[in-house]
């Protein structure tokens, strides 16, 4: 009879704990397993003496093991043996499917790269050597990722192109290198064999240049003497800048004909090109014409009482305001003539400013007063009137205008007057005041001035010469809402009721 043992699979038996000495053979894995007792799944039956030595197993020929060997199936014996790890052939590379070769077969040469999904034969190129190079002390002298030599270069020449030497350092010189200064701007240009800039510093012997004729001496050392142009500025021997190159301007003194800019003291006269004196160096006087941005003087004089002359101010667009003072505390300012303030192109009446705002916002105030003070007291515009002359005034009369304020517009050919307030004298002069009335006026369809409101000086009586209109209101409701705050004496029309009222400070009554 068949004995049989406790069965099932791997997983399964992994699951329960055998009793010591009972049996389990799993059926997916084909192996043999005793129980513990304590073991979960039991401990694995190993074949032939000894327990788990390869020696044991019936295909494997252990013999005398050396280090480094491993195990290799030997097909002539039909046995796993012992073997030298060279002694194991692992086949072509070609054989393993993430290795390519785009030729057929490797060349010469070629090294294994990594192209993201395989290994590519490839020749090595320059480009894919990316390699930092350090000295004995570990100090870095190539860097390849800022693509610099960092180190000292010690010995041999610097070449481009393996022809042309840049520095040759057995001559310890440079040649046709260009120069330049921390700002980028060029020092030497070995093209024009030029120096740019300034020279600062002590300089012994002559300076010469080249021409078509030979050379020619552009500075001597034994009397400091300049034969040619110089650019750049000049020092003297205590650091003071003589010549500034920058601004232009010579800073010392000068012996001689000189065309130029002058900046510091000179003395003696000054020609223009025709021999015309310019400045009287006797004298001290300007006698030539002065054409400057700024002209700074105690005293300005244009012309004499016999010669009379123009005066034009100019200003440009970086101008921005232009005053006119007097420093004296009764100093005056005259317009003497027809005075224009703004651009136009039309003329103005005699001894007339006028001024032009073309500004089309609202609330625009071309000419204001801004005064201001800790009293009472207020700024305000005046408009002084007399008979006879300005240098032999006379009393004014009744009837006569003080003065005004008028507005004229553009019927589409000239302006026309339209309205104004004006002063008119009421009575005769008095030693304390003029009595006179305030009086606001229209133009009528003839073009003559009519007037609608005279305050006069008895009493402040003021007189309508037409109908007075006075607000209407509807009802109670909307003369309260329109009059928020009433006072005694105001008076408007209630519709509702067609009488006028009047507030007597308390209430509105009817009048009638």
């Amino acid at each position: 009879m068949a004995l049989r043992l406790r069965r099932g699979t791997n997983a399964e038996r992994q699951l329960i704990t055998p009793k010591a000495g009972e049996l389990i053979y799993t059926t997916d894995t084909k192996a043999l397993y005793i129980g513990d007792g304590t073991t979960a799944g039991g401990n694995i039956v190993q074949g032939g003496a000894g327990g788990g030595n390869l020696n044991s197993l019936s295909d494997v020929t252990v013999g005398t093991v050396s280090n480094g060997q491993v195990l290799a199936y030997n097909g002539g014996t039909a046995d796993w043996r012992p073997t030298n790890l060279e002694s194991v052939s692992f086949g072509n590379a070609n054989q393993h499917t993430d290795i390519l070769y785009p030729d057929g077969q490797p060349n010469n040469g070629d090294i294994l790269l990594h192209d993201g999904t395989n290994f590519v034969a490839s020749a090595l190129v320059d480009s894919q050597m990316r390699l930092s190079i350090v000295g004995s002390d570990s100090s870095l002298l190539v860097d390849h990722i800022t693509s610099s030599i960092v180190g000292d270069v010690v010995g041999g020449d610097l070449k481009v192109n393996s022809i042309t030497t840049l520095i040759d350092t057995s001559e310890k010189t440079a040649n046709g290198l260009k120069l330049k200064h921390d700002n980028g701007t060029v020092a030497y240009d070995p093209n024009l064999a030029r120096f740019n800039g300034d020279f600062i510093g002590n300089f012994q012997g002559d300076i010469y240049t080249s021409v078509a004729a030979g050379t020619v001496k552009i500075f001597e050392a034994d009397t400091g003497q300049f034969f040619g142009d110089v650019q750049g500025d000049i020092f003297a021997t205590d650091s003071t800048r003589i010549v500034d190159s920058k601004t232009a301007t010579f800073n010392g003194t000068f012996n001689g004909t000189s065309n130029g800019d002058h900046n510091g003291t000179f003395k003696g006269s000054v020609f223009a090109d025709d021999s015309s004196t310019m400045i009287d160096g006797i004298s001290g006087y300007v006698t030539g014409p002065v054409k400057s941005e700024s002209v700074q003087g105690r005293n300005v004089h244009l012309g004499t009482l016999t010669d009379p002359n123009t005066m034009y101010l100019v200003t440009n667009s970086t101008g921005t305001n232009f005053i006119i003072s007097t420093e004296a505390a009764n100093g005056t300012i005259q317009f003497p003539r027809n005075t224009i303030v703004g651009s136009s192109q039309a003329s103005v009446g005699s001894k007339t400013l006028r001024i032009y705002n073309d500004t089309a916002t609202e609330g625009t105030i071309p000419v204001s007063i801004l005064h201001a003070n800790d009293s009472s007291f207020g700024s305000s515009m005046g408009v002084l009137r007399a008979r006879g002359t300005k240098s032999a005034p006379t009393a004014v009369q009744i009837g006569d205008v003080l003065g005004g304020y008028g507005m004229a517009g553009y019927n589409g050919s000239a302006y026309k007057g339209a309205s104004g307030i004006r002063s008119v004298v009421d009575a005769a002069p008095q030693a304390t005041h003029i009595p006179a009335s305030i009086q606001m006026y229209n133009t009528k369809a003839d073009g003559t001035q009519q007037v609608v409101l005279s305050i006069g000086t008895i009493d402040s009586t003021a007189a309508f010469t037409g109908p007075v209109k006075v607000p209407n209101f509807a009802d109670d409701a909307a003369r309260n809402s329109a009059v928020t705050n009433p006072q005694a004496g105001m008076i408007i029309f209630h519709v509702g009721t067609a009488k006028f009222q009047g507030y007597d400070g308390t209430a509105w009554v009817a009048l009638h």
